[in-house]
C-alpha cells in the first residue's frame, strides 16, 4: 500500500511538473527571448533558432516525463522485471544523452556568437553534467534490473 501511495504521489508531482514545463515553453521562453534581444541586439538573427532548440529540449523533457509515467504504470502492475521496463529505461538514457549533446552544440553555438556570459556558461555546463549523471544512473538501474531478470528466471527454473 505504501509503495502504491508513493507511486501515485510521484505521478501527481510529475504531472504538475509537466504543466509547469508547458507553461515555461509556451509563455516564459518567448518573453525571455524578446528580453535577450533587447539586451543584446546583435543576436537578433539567432533568437528564433535558439528559441526553437530550447522548446525542442522542453518537448524532449515532456516526452521523458511521459515515459517515466509509463514506467510507473508498469511498476504498479508488478512488471518491473520485464522487457518493456528495460526498453523504457534504455529510451530514457538515450534521451538524456541526446539532450546533453544538443546542449553542448547550443553552448558552442552561443560561443560562436560571442559566448554566453560566465553565469550562463556555468549553468549550461552544470546542466549538461547533471543530465549525463542522470543518464548514467538510469543505465545502472537498467543493468541491475536486467541482471535481476536473469536471476529471477534461474530461480523460477530451480523451483
Amino acid at each position: 500500500m505504501k509503495v502504491n501511495l508513493a507511486s501515485n504521489i510521484l505521478k501527481i508531482l510529475l504531472i504538475l511538473f509537466a504543466v509547469g514545463v508547458i507553461f515555461l515553453g509556451v509563455y516564459v521562453l518567448p518573453i525571455m527571448a524578446e528580453q535577450m534581444v533587447d539586451l543584446y541586439p546583435e543576436i537578433q538573427y539567432a533568437k528564433l533558432p535558439i528559441l526553437i532548440v530550447c522548446q525542442a529540449l522542453l518537448g524532449l523533457l515532456l516526452l521523458g516525463i511521459g515515459i517515466i509515467l509509463h514506467l510507473l504504470l508498469v511498476f504498479d502492475r508488478g512488471k518491473t522485471f520485464s522487457q518493456p521496463f528495460i526498453r523504457g529505461l534504455e529510451i530514457l538514457s538515450g534521451m538524456c544523452i541526446l539532450a546533453s549533446i544538443v546542449l553542448i552544440f547550443l553552448l558552442q553555438y552561443l560561443k560562436n556568437l560571442g559566448g554566453p556570459d560566465p553565469l550562463t556558461g556555468l549553468i549550461m555546463t552544470g546542466t549538461i553534467s547533471i543530465i549525463l549523471i542522470v543518464a548514467s544512473v538510469i543505465m545502472l538501474i537498467r543493468s541491475i534490473v536486467k541482471k535481476a531478470i536473469i536471476y529471477k528466471d534461474d530461480y523460477d527454473l530451480t523451483v
